[in-house]
C-alpha cells in the first residue's frame, strides 16, 4: 500500500475491525527518540488482556515459469532433480518449520511449540505473553492451489545456465514491476475463484526464481518479498518466495521466513521507526519495520540462522533470525525473550540512531 496517509491507515483498520481484511492490531510507542510511532501488525494486540491466539488463513500459490528466452520451465510442484529428499519445492515448503510446529527456545528461553515465525512473535513480546496463548499462526495444513502458468516475455526475463555459475540447474531473473503488475492484474483476478482475497495471505512460491529491479537483470536480486494494495478498494497483502536450488543464490527456507515475518509487523511496509542503518542487508538508514533486513546481509542468507531438521525426512531447513520490537522502538529493557532484541540472540542491544546506525 503506497498510501502512507493517516485516513488510509484509518481505512485500513476500520477493514480490519469488520472482517473484510486481515486481522490487524494498532501500537503506539514512545521509542528511544522521545517520539511516539503508531503502526499494524497482524494478529491480536500482545498488550491487550486475554492474549488471544489468531490463525490466519493462507494459500500456498505454486508459479510454473515458462522462459520465452531459453525455452527454461522452473516448476515448484515436481522434483526438480536438485531439491533434497528428491521432494518438490511445495512439499518441501509444507514440511518446514514455517507451517510444521517444533518446539521453539529462544535466547534460552522455552517459547513452546509453534511454527517458526509464531514462535518469533512470542518471543518479541515475551515479557507480555509469558504463560498465555498468545499466537499469530497458519493452519498447521495450508492449502496449496493449483500451480499459476505464466510465460515470461523475452523483455521481462531472463534464465542464466547453471554452467555459468557451477550449478545444479538453470535459474531465472523476472522483472519485478512486470511481475507484480501480473500478480494484481492477472493473477489475483483469477484466484479469487479459489478462495483468495484481502481476508487472507497469499504466498506465491517459486522454483529459483528471482527477482530484478529497475528493469535491468544487472540489479539482481530479490529472492523474496511482501506487498500490499488496494484489491477492488479492500487491503490486500501477499508475498513472493524464491526456494533456490539452482545453486545460484544459495536460497533456503531463510527467505520466506524473512519475508513471513516482515509480513506479520508491517503488512502495510509502512510502519515507521526511528532511522536505523549499517545492518544486514541495510548500509545507509531505513525508517521501517522490517525485521529481517538489520540481520540479511546479501541474498536473504540470515547472519545468525536456524538450523532446524525435520526428522521424518532429514531435510535441514535454514530459517532467518529476526529483530525484535524492542530493537526498533523500546530502549530499555527489552520486551523480548531473555532480556535480548532478536530471536536467536546476535542483538543484545537496541539500533542505534542513525546516521550512524549499529546497534547498542
Amino acid at each position: 500500500m503506497k498510501d502512507t496517509s493517516p485516513q488510509a491507515a484509518a481505512m485500513v483498520r476500520t477493514q480490519a475491525a469488520a472482517g473484510q481484511t486481515i486481522p490487524l492490531w494498532t501500537y503506539s510507542t514512545v521509542a528511544q527518540d522521545g517520539k511516539t510511532y503508531t503502526g499494524s501488525m497482524v494478529g491480536r494486540s500482545p498488550f491487550a488482556h486475554g492474549h488471544r491466539a489468531t490463525t490466519v488463513p493462507t494459500y500456498i500459490v505454486p508459479v510454473i515459469f515458462t522462459f520465452a528466452d531459453s525455452g527454461d520451465v522452473f516448476d515448484p510442484t515436481v522434483y526438480d532433480g536438485c531439491a533434497p529428499a528428491n521432494e518438490s519445492v511445495v512439499t518441501l515448503i509444507k514440511n518446514s518449520p514455517l507451517f510444521g510446529e517444533p518446539d521453539f527456545s529462544m535466547n534460552g528461553v522455552h517459547i513452546g511449540v509453534s511454527q517458526y515465525v509464531d514462535a518469533f512473535q512470542r518471543a518479541s513480546f515475551w515479557s507480555k505473553v509469558a504463560g498465555t496463548p498468545y499466537h499469530t499462526q497458519f493452519s498447521t495444513a495450508p492449502t496449496v492451489l493449483p500451480a499459476v502458468q505464466v510465460t515470461v516475455p523475452a523483455a521481462h526475463g531472463v534464465s542464466e545456465s547453471y554452467q555459468d555459475y557451477n550449478g545444479c540447474q538453470d535459474n531465472g531473473k523476472i522483472d519485478d514491476d512486470w511481475w507484480n503488475t501480473q500478480i494484481q492484474t492477472v493473477i489475483m483476478p483469477q484466484l479469487a475463484a479459489e478462495g483468495v482475497g484481502p481476508a487472507n495471505f497469499p504466498q506465491f512460491l517459486l522454483d529459483s526464481v528471482a527477482e530484478y529491479l529497475g528493469g535491468s537483470p544487472a540489479n539482481c536480486c530479490a529472492l523474496g518479498y511482501h506487498n500490499a494494495y488496494m484489491n477492488n478498494g479492500v487491503f490486500q497483502t501477499y508475498s513472493v518466495n524464491e526456494y533456490d536450488t539452482s545453486g545460484a543464490f544459495n536460497g533456503s527456507t531463510g527467505t520466506m521466513s524473512h519475508e513471513i515475518a516482515e509480513w506479520l509487523d508491517d503488512p502495510a511496509i509502512n510502519n515507521s521507526v526511528p532511522p536505523w542503518g549499517h545492518e544486514g542487508q541495510q548500509s545507509a538508514c531505513q525508517d521501517n519495520l522490517e525485521v529481517g533486513d538489520p540481520l540479511s546481509p546479501n541474498y536473504g542468507t540470515p547472519t545468525s540462522p536456524y538450523f532446524l531438521t525435520n526428522t521424518g525426512t532429514g531435510v535441514q531447513y535454514t530459517l532467518q533470525e529476526l529483530a525484535f520490537y524492542s530493537w526498533f522502538l523500546d530502549s530499555s529493557p527489552s520486551l523480548g525473550a531473555g532480556g535480548k532484541y532478536s530471536d536467536n540472540g546476535t542483538f543484545s542491544g537496541f539500533a542505534k540512531p542513525c546516521p550512524p546506525g549499529g546497534t547498542n
